[in-house]
């Protein structure tokens, strides 16, 4: 039990801000046992900007309070998978072979192509979300089904691809590999559970359209970074994540959906 405490700690500790390490101490070997827990980090996530949208409804209309609710989760994870979609879009976008993506995704600068693929997809998720803001609790089930399956993908994503980032850009590619090596069958078969379990209960009936949406998002990427790059890297697996999140919304948004 200590062990898996430790290791949900190390989820929370490498995925969001939030202060894990002073709660249950944790180290880079408790990494690959973290992956079971992604699900639980991006519950945790979707819930807090649920009571963010809440709490903003008081002050502003449903379309600040959208605003307000993002702003919090991104900050609740530190910007981290935006980052990645930013660097990736970058990559994949400027690089033609292998080492070129490598290399610009390692490049801390901004491209065009990251500013407009970014903008773009934040106000896609400002705009579904506004569409599903009818309650607070419609909204919160929308945010924790997105925040959760897009973690589900990582999991998926490190377990059927290798990692490839270079051994020389330690410690950054310890972790992506101590992650990668943890995604075991059975870890991801936990995940898995973990995952359909809270975007039933979250749900319901409507559950099916957003899981079946991502796992076709997720093997879409698979496909892609496996002929780009012959496997992942942390920035794909946040790429990943932000597609697979934003598709959530959008199947959620859509109007046969509600119909």
């Amino acid at each position: 039990m200590h062990r898996q405490l430790r290791a949900c700690a190390a989820a929370f500790g490498f995925l969001t801000r939030l202060p894990a390490q002073r709660v249950v101490p944790h180290d880079i070997d408790d990494l690959p046992a973290s992956v079971t827990y992604f699900p639980i980090v991006g519950l945790a996530v979707g819930l807090t900007g649920g009571a963010a949208w809440w709490l903003a409804t008081f002050l502003w209309s449903a379309p600040i309070a959208v605003i307000v609710s993002v702003a919090v989760t991104v900050w609740m994870t530190g910007a981290f998978h935006e980052d990645a979609l930013a660097d990736s879009i970058d990559g994949f976008g400027g690089g033609w072979d292998r080492a070129q993506i490598l290399a610009i995704m390692k490049d801390s600068r901004v491209g065009s192509y990251a500013l407009i693929g970014v903008v773009l997809v934040v106000a896609a998720k400002l705009c579904a979300l506004t569409t599903l803001s009818g309650t607070a609790l419609s909204l919160t089930r929308a945010l924790v089904a997105g925040h959760v399956l897009g973690r589900w993908s990582s999991v998926v994503l490190m377990w059927k691809l290798p990692y490839v980032r270079p051994s020389d850009d330690a410690p950054r590619a310890s972790a992506g590999g101590a992650f990668t090596n943890g995604a075991t069958a059975s870890r991801l078969a936990s995940a898995t559970i973990l995952s359909a379990a809270i975007v039933a209960l979250a749900l319901g009936w409507r559950s099916a359209i957003p899981m079946i949406v991502t796992i076709i998002v997720t093997w879409l990427a698979g496909r892609y970074f496996a002929g780009r790059l012959g496997g992942i890297t942390g920035d794909a697996l946040g790429a990943a994540n932000q597609v697979v999140e934003l598709s959530v919304y959008l199947a959620l948004a859509s109007r046969p959906m509600w119909a």
